[in-house]
């Protein structure tokens, strides 16, 4: 058991850490924008789509932005601070003029700084399920008939507690494909219910059949994507080309957390719930059948980033550098999952918070933390 796995150690199994605070879940708009919207200093415009950052030669000096049809401008007095987002932020430097040169000219974008690496190296922790049967239904089934699971809404609204205010998996593990390895390298995310589960009433909508299963995360993927514009209008969405699955290290990584889950289905404490692996199925045994598997049903775990790496400025993919600038421009940075350079070996909420609070205090001049050995 791994007490805490964003400690010291983090292979093991270990109870499923969340970012839940009374009952709800706590975001990063509830612990740190909604505090602040009563300070003078701030103003959060809804409904609005940033178009480009503007320049005075090399330095951002603001942002404009589509409110509806009308144009707007919001000027900045110091710096620009891009929060897009590992799609928004890069398209938006893009349409600004910021990014690989022949892309730009291709929807005649002048450009304003050189970046090839804009949009590049984009990442994503992909996974797959295997499932099995319930014997006998579990405590989330009974209560997702459609009058309990109002009540138990009702009571997480109110009081906090109750199965509403939890998430049906609580368990998570950090295991290595090979003992050859210094780091895990695949995640499995226990599901305690289908993740197709619904609410459902007698004779009118019947209920869903039970089981549970386990999720095998690729941690560390070699494959890299990219963040495409598809036109010079803010408006229309970017290409997402993820690439997933493109290296034969990744397909076998992926196939070994496959036979990671099944080994532990296998074990005795599970046959007293299990009636039997329902996906993929007891006749999916080989490397092919395995892989046929994984790209039928294989899903990201919404963790997206590197779009606007962040690295030295040597490095010719590189988009900003330690302090979050970018490169090449004045009075702009990024604040977001997409200047992360690598994926994390594990889920990416936290550190993304952490880019947040160190941009902070970079922002503010503080001198930074002394460091800490765990």
């Amino acid at each position: 058991m791994t007490e805490d796995y964003n400690g010291a150690q983090q292979e093991g199994f270990g109870r499923s850490q969340q970012t839940i605070r009374g009952g709800r879940r706590c975001s990063a708009a509830v612990a740190y924008l909604r505090p602040a919207m009563t300070r003078r200093n701030l103003a959060v415009e809804a409904n609005a789509l940033a178009a480009k950052v503007l320049f005075d030669g090399h330095r951002a000096v603001g942002i404009e932005y589509l409110k509806g049809k009308e144009r707007r401008v919001a000027r900045a007095e110091r710096e620009v601070i891009l929060a897009g987002g590992v799609i928004n932020s890069p398209q938006l430097l893009m349409l600004s003029g910021i990014g690989d040169p022949e892309a730009l000219r291709a929807h005649k974008i002048p450009i304003v700084a050189p970046l090839p690496g804009v949009g590049r190296n984009l990442q994503d922790h992909v996974s797959v399920t295997v499932a099995y049967g319930r014997k006998e239904p579990g405590p989330l089934h009974a209560r997702m008939r459609a009058d309990r699971i109002a009540l138990e809404l009702g009571r997480a609204y109110l009081r906090g507690d109750g199965i509403a205010a939890d998430w049906p998996g609580g368990v998570m593990a950090f295991l290595k494909s090979s003992q050859e390895l210094d780091l895990p390298d695949i995640q499995l995310l226990f599901n305690a219910a289908p993740m197709t589960a619904h609410a459902y009433f007698p004779l009118l909508v019947p209920p869903y059949a039970d089981s549970f299963g386990c999720r095998a995360v690729l941690l560390h993927p070699e494959s890299r994507g990219r963040i495409e514009l598809a036109s010079p209008d803010p408006q229309v969405p970017v290409r997402i080309r993820q690439n997933f699955l493109a290296t034969e290290k990744d397909w076998a990584t992926l196939r070994a957390g496959v036979r990671l889950i099944r080994e532990i289905g296998r074990q005795a404490p599970l046959a007293a719930f299990a009636t039997g692996e329902i996906t993929p199925g007891p006749d999916c045994r080989s490397d092919a059948d395995i892989d046929a598997h994984i790209r039928a049903t294989a899903i990201t775990v919404h963790h997206p980033l590197g779009t606007c790496k962040m690295a030295r400025p040597s490095d010719p993919t590189a988009v900003a550098d330690p302090e979050l600038k970018v490169l090449g421009i004045d009075g702009l940075r990024v604040v977001d999952a997409s200047v992360l350079p690598d994926l994390v070996g594990g889920n990416i909420n936290a550190p993304v918070i952490m880019i947040a609070e160190k941009a902070a205090d970079l922002i503010r001049g503080r001198p930074p933390l002394a460091p800490v050995n765990v």
